[in-house]
């Protein structure tokens, strides 16, 4: 880990380091031509061509985007157990997931949000739901209207004037609400949840170390009120909330299982000293 050198912006830390790791795999560096850290072909930013109906976030040319990080980890897992862009029912609009995987040894649906350097939005944190989410009448699900909007009046109450990355919260909420909807499907009847919070996690600044620090104690505050509603709406046997994911620990446990050449090149570009 290093200070800030040069007299950097902490701005300016993040974009030379994301920009010095792209660089680290010897691809040319090809950019809009509007921004240092944004490449003029988006698919450049991955490590291989995603298929054709890939649903691409809309800066997903950034180096900076953690669509581009979940794919850079996952991609090289086994197609068919794998699903980016998941898409869970919540209310008149799915909530989209970046990573899904059947894990069919365990029979378990492990469903990853995976954060990059976004979380250093502290200031944006507060944690306002659409209407949607307290008019019972818009449920698919009737039944746990009421304890989902306790949930959500809880966990409002609970981060009140708090200096977090509240956009990382209220994300998790319509995950949570996802899976209560799509769980009783045929399809997954038999099936057990795992929710991961996927964390990207090299401490390339004292600042962003700071803010990771305040994400995961963040993420925990969140998971001890996640683990009473599941209890409440007695699913907690089905669906967990397992919290913070360090990225750096889960790659290095799974080099095998996500494939040698995924592993190096994100080794390579995103956990470098910088």
């Amino acid at each position: 880990m290093n200070s800030k050198p040069n007299n950097m912006s902490y701005k300016e830390e993040i974009e030379n380091f994301v920009v010095k790791g792209f660089k680290n795999n010897n691809i040319l560096l090809i950019t809009d031509n509007k921004h240092n850290f944004v490449l003029k072909n988006r698919t450049k930013n991955f490590i291989t061509t995603p298929p054709k109906d890939f649903e691409y976030h809309r800066w997903a040319g950034s180096l900076k985007s953690s669509q581009a990080f979940a794919y850079n980890v996952f991609s090289g897992v086994n197609s068919k157990t794998l699903e980016f862009e998941f898409h869970m029912e919540v209310f008149d609009r799915d909530a989209q997931i970046d990573v899904m995987l059947n894990n069919e040894t365990t029979n378990t649906i492990e469903l990853f949000e995976v954060k990059a350097v976004e979380i250093i939005q502290l200031g944006k944190n507060k944690i306002d739901f659409k209407e949607k989410y307290f008019d019972k009448t818009q449920y698919r699900c009737p039944a746990i209207s009421d304890p989902f909007i306790k949930f959500l009046e809880k966990v409002k109450i609970s981060f009140d004037d708090k200096k977090i990355y509240g956009g990382g919260v209220k994300q998790l909420c319509s995950h949570l609400l996802g899976i209560i909807n799509i769980m009783n499907k045929s399809e997954y009847v038999n099936k057990k949840f795992k929710l991961y919070s996927f964390c990207f996690d090299n401490p390339f600044s004292t600042r962003f170390e700071q803010d990771l620090t305040n994400y995961k104690e963040t993420i925990a505050k969140f998971k001890k009120i996640v683990d009473e509603f599941l209890k409440d709406i007695k699913v907690n046997e089905r669906v967990e909330y397992f919290g913070f994911l360090s990225a750096s620990e889960y790659i290095n446990k799974n080099e095998e299982f996500l494939g040698e050449e995924n592993y190096n090149y994100v080794v390579k570009r995103y956990f470098y000293k910088y």
